[in-house]
């Protein structure tokens, strides 16, 4: 699969737009506001990660139901590296999303730089394709 296929045919855009507002969430929160739109900007990019993984698998001809199917065979076509990290990305993005609750948020907020990494090397190898 040639880079041109890949890219042409599935738009990383705003994966890419995601993943910059991230970034620039990570930098910048420190108060709890800011923090809470930090979590808010993984929950985007967490979606939209899994759902480029599953696009670049039909691709190959790969069909997954489930965030934990696509993250199981991206590792198996060196998408990334280790799905277990990604299944506890699952855990992370279940308990954003349906409870609030202050010290979840925060221990949220401090694993983001992992996600940060693994979707910058995920982000890197799909470039390369």
């Amino acid at each position: 699969m040639s880079k041109n296929i890949v890219l042409e045919e599935i738009d990383i855009t705003p994966l890419l737009k995601a993943k910059k507002k991230l970034d620039q969430a990570l930098q910048i929160a420190r108060s709890d506001l800011e923090k809470t739109g930090a979590i808010k900007c993984f929950e985007y990019c967490y979606e939209l990660s899994w759902k480029v993984m599953r696009k670049i698998l039909l691709k190959k001809g790969i069909e997954t139901a489930s965030p934990r199917d696509a993250f199981r065979e991206a590792a198996l076509n060196k998408l990334i590296t280790d799905p277990e990290i990604w299944f506890e990305f699952i855990k992370q993005r279940n308990l954003s999303t349906h409870t609030y609750n202050e010290e979840l948020a925060e221990e949220l907020f401090l694993s983001l730089p992992k996600f940060q990494n693994e979707m910058n090397m995920f982000i890197h190898t799909i470039e390369l394709l």
